[in-house]
């Protein structure tokens, strides 16, 4: 936008025109201006032209969304100087007499004078302008220099009324004079898009987020900010990590009725009004809308067509080849919202019939499902039922499947079929995390008589993402009536207990539950479907002894995959359990190879999976950004091993990034009672403690931690703490502390000797009692494991210990730099040069100091916080600070973190 302000102050003629479709901001645009005039010391007044032929004064404010606004019924006060709107009004006879013209616009130009020199005359709204008023503007132009004020005017296209019989010979007169310039607002595209967004949210977008913008406003900036607005306001956008990002689940839905580009349509009158709104709920019918929006308005087809001739001179609908429609989404989404839910449904009734009898046609099974929901009993509701649940079914991940589930619910014919879609519905909810609906939903299907496993589960998982935890371990005692016979109690009670970490005990129930009797996949006869509680059992009892530290029911759960259900979701449910086994135990080659055996990629796993898998390849950039959108999205259980595993992950690589605030706002957002496999978050704590400086709490959180966790009976993920815990004993001297580390390593990797357990095992020993065939065993195992994540780690520790040749320091700075792990390349820098090791690239090591210190300030550290995680002076980092703002131009941490953010410091 400033370019065209500045374009327009740059203009030498007496007129500038701002032409732009509907909803393109010129209003805003004029706002601007006149705030940048007065500024300069220019008196400014304003004119608004309406669509009754009134012409009157207006006072320019920008909203606090940045849109300008300059209805007489958004006046902050007076119109400086005389009303000069007042003698600019329209003039009797003076498009048809050039004399009552000059008068007119003298008058107009002596009243602007008196308020002072240079002013500037802003007019907004001229497609609305009548011809006389047209004739004495052209002549107010035309007037002397030094006698005609600077006029600029917004002017909406394409015209109508008198603007477009006339306006058209008079602007062709004014530009062979060169007395007039037009330039053209177009719609937001690509950075300015972005732009806007980042300026109303104050945080950049996501590419999700700004995609869905674009795609439904089309970038009309009106369209921008009430698309913004509705999304706000049903929180379906949630700012992670200094970015706002889009929530789909919650995007579906109806946006309120109001907003400044439904304005623009009601000021078109009544009957456009009307038309628009049923065109709207009708359009993606194709040839078939308009008969049935004249049918359902009681007009005939060709009043119909006349008004959608008015919309389309508006610019609001466009007349294709077979069939009408909404250039901009939005305003066709915010049309339909606009409509009462009598007059809705009665749209929705008449397309469903339309519909079902082959009088119309439409592919979009989202619209014929929102049509349904619309339609209510109007239309046949078992009919109708049965269709918005197998819309909901295929296309679960749908924002819009709960909208279409409420209303099967609705129209269900008996309690039986109301409690199953209830439950459908629930599940759902419970599927994007949001359990206070699930939980809510789940009983009320239980009050119409749903019984069983499922019904249960989602109690249970609804009660856990609640955080009500009185109640739950209520059910785990057994203190508390299930629904379903003893199996199903019994395995919800094991449900329970795994939801609250007690795995020993939920291991045991889900034993109790009885074997799960299922048919080999391949067996070539009917495939039995397993109760829906013999899945969960099996699961718990694999993975509460692999977490354990008891491997052979969770292998040979791998091992028996043909046993597996073959029916989804059963199938996957299996898969994603077995890779969360794999991944919380660091053993990345394996996940690779079941989900080569499963014919899946990373791509088809849940996102707690893939941001671990990130994490272990060393894509530290990958990672947060999964998890980042995760906790945006809700997308990943609030309680479950796979959420523990990626929050342990991901704060990993943050922390490594020195990305340190963020990590903690990541734990936080993640780490809420109840917790499966609590300890994996405070091990990533344990690593934030550190990388602030402070030592010895990392070394009470690990141990405190490490302890919480044996109490439980667990050891997932204890292998990489003990080694973690060793190292920073050794750093302290507490060789106590040590020795207790490798004793608690090796004999978890006799228990389970997984690849990460047994390197930990080698690495503890071989810094504690400095073993030089351990140390050369855990090197042999790190190379052959071959995970960024781990291996440059383990090279520089190995070295700082004493245990391997410092030779080995290159080798982990350049793979350290491969995964951006900006916290152990400064570390290992400091080693290098401790034992003559050359740091290569003096330049980009100046470079990586200046970015790691940028980074820190940029996550809102304190002085004395960076200086802590730099092992340096507060007066130090003082000094650096005031040098990087120096050199990049940034006056303040915020700018910082903004540029940071959107990729524009350069080191």
């Amino acid at each position: 936008m400033e370019h065209v302000l500045d374009a327009v102050v740059a203009a030498e003629t007496p007129l500038v025109l701002l032409t732009g479709f509907a909803g393109t901001g010129r209003t805003t645009l004029l706002a601007r201006l006149g705030e940048r005039r007065e500024a300069d010391g220019r008196h400014v007044s304003a004119l608004r032209f309406t669509s009754a032929g009134d012409v009157v004064p207006a006072h320019f404010a920008v909203l606090p969304d940045g849109r300008g606004a300059s209805s007489a019924a958004r006046l902050r006060g007076p119109v400086r100087g005389e009303p000069a709107w007042a003698t600019i009004g329209p003039a009797d006879g003076a498009a048809d007499d050039p004399a009552v013209a000059l008068r007119a616009a003298r008058a107009a130009a002596a009243a602007l004078r008196r308020t002072g020199e240079d002013t500037v005359l802003l007019l907004d709204d001229l497609q609305w302008i009548d011809r006389n008023s047209l004739a004495v503007l052209e002549a107010l132009v035309r007037l002397p220099s030094g006698q005609s004020p600077t006029c600029v005017g917004a002017l909406r296209v394409p015209l109508t009324g008198a603007a477009a019989r006339y306006g058209a010979e008079v602007l062709a007169r004014l530009r062979a004079e060169h007395l007039v310039t037009t330039l053209r607002l177009p719609p937001l595209t690509g950075p300015a898009l972005a732009g806007r967004l980042h300026e109303t949210l104050r945080a950049a977008p996501d590419a999700a987020l700004a995609d869905h913008v674009r795609a439904v406003s089309r970038g009309v900036p009106a369209a921008v900010s009430d698309a913004l607005e509705d999304l706000r306001r049903r929180e379906a956008i949630r700012v992670v990590d200094r970015t706002a990002r889009l929530v789909p689940a919650a995007v579906a839905g109806e946006p309120e009725p109001a907003g400044e580009y439904v304005r623009v349509v009601r000021e078109l009158g009544p009957e456009a009004w009307e038309a628009a709104k049923a065109m709207a709920l009708l359009c993606p019918l194709g040839p078939a809308a308009p008969p049935l929006a004249a049918q359902a308005l009681g007009t005939s087809r060709e009043e119909l067509l006349r008004r959608l001739e008015v919309l389309r001179a508006a610019g609001v609908v466009h007349r294709g080849r077979v069939a009408w429609r909404f250039p901009v989404p939005w305003l066709a989404t915010a049309l339909a919202a606009s409509c009462g839910p009598y007059e809705r449904r009665l749209l929705a009734a008449a397309a469903v019939e339309a519909l079902w009898s082959g009088d119309a046609t439409c592919a979009d099974a989202g619209y014929r499902a929102h049509l349904l929901a619309d339609a209510g009993p109007l239309v046949d509701p078992g009919r109708a039922a049965a269709e918005l649940v197998r819309h909901a079914t295929e296309a679960p991940e749908a924002g819009a499947a709960p909208r279409w589930l409420t209303a099967a619910a609705g129209l269900a014919g008996d309690r039986v079929q109301r409690a199953g879609v209830l439950l459908a519905l629930a599940a759902v909810h419970d599927r994007h995390g949001r359990y206070e609906e699930s939980l809510r939903i789940t009983r009320l299907a239980s009050g119409e008589g749903a019984d069983g496993f499922e019904a249960g589960s989602l109690l249970v998982r609804g009660l856990s993402g609640t955080g009500d935890v009185t109640t739950l371990r209520a059910i785990a005692d057994g203190d508390e009536e299930l629904p379903g016979g003893l199996t199903a109690s019994t395995a919800l009670r094991a449900l329970a207990c795994a939801l609250l970490d007690r795995w020993p005990e939920a291991e045991k129930l889900a034993e109790a539950a009885g074997p799960a009797e299922r048919a080999p996949a391949s067996s070539g006869g009917t495939l039995r479907v397993p109760e829906p509680w013999a899945v969960a059992t099996h699961l718990i009892r694999t993975l509460g002894a692999l977490w354990q530290g008891r491997a052979e029911p969770f292998e040979r759960s791998l091992l028996d995959r043909d046993r597996w259900p073959a029916a989804e979701p059963d199938r996957t449910r299996q898969r994603e359990a077995h890779l969360t086994g794999l991944l919380v135990n660091g053993e990345l080659h394996r996940a690779e190879q079941l989900l080569a055996a499963e014919h899946a990629s990373w791509s088809d796993t849940d996102v707690a999976n893939r941001t671990m898998a990130a994490v272990l390849h060393g894509n530290f950039r990958d990672a947060a950004e999964l998890a980042c959108r995760s906790v945006a999205r809700r997308s990943a259980p609030g309680s479950a091993a796979s959420t523990a595993g990626m929050v342990h992950g991901a704060v990993s690589a943050l922390v490594r990034q020195a990305r340190l605030t963020t990590a903690r706002e990541l734990l936080t957002a993640t780490t809420r009672p109840p917790s499966v496999l609590a300890h994996l978050p405070a091990f990533a704590e344990a690593q934030l403690d550190r990388a602030l400086g402070d030592a010895r709490g990392a070394a009470g959180r690990l141990t405190a931690a490490l302890a919480a966790a044996a109490e439980r009976g667990l050891v997932a993920g204890c292998d990489a703490a003990y080694a973690e815990l060793a190292d920073l004993a050794l750093d302290a001297g507490d060789r106590k502390t040590a020795h207790r580390c490798l004793v608690a390593a090796e004999r978890l990797a006799r228990a389970l000797p997984t690849g990460r357990a047994t390197l930990s095992a080698r690495f503890v020993r071989a810094v504690v009692v400095r073993d030089p065939a351990a140390a050369t065993g855990c090197l042999e195992l790190a190379r052959d494991r071959g995970q960024p994540f781990e291996l440059p780690v383990v090279l520089a520790r190995l070295v700082k210990h004493g245990v391997a040749e410092p030779a080995l320091l290159s080798e982990a700075y350049e793979l350290m730099g491969g995964t951006g792990d900006l916290l152990h390349r400064a570390k290992t820098r400091t080693l290098m040069r401790e034992h003559g090791v050359v740091v290569p690239g003096r330049r980009n090591t100046v470079a990586e100091n200046e970015r790691l210190l940028a980074t820190l300030a940029a996550e809102g550290l304190s002085n004395k916080q960076i200086a802590a995680a730099l092992r340096t002076s507060e007066k130090s980092v003082e000094g650096r600070l005031s040098r990087l703002f120096t050199r990049s131009g940034y006056r303040s941490r915020i700018e910082l973190s903004a540029a940071i953010a959107n990729g524009e410091l350069a080191f």
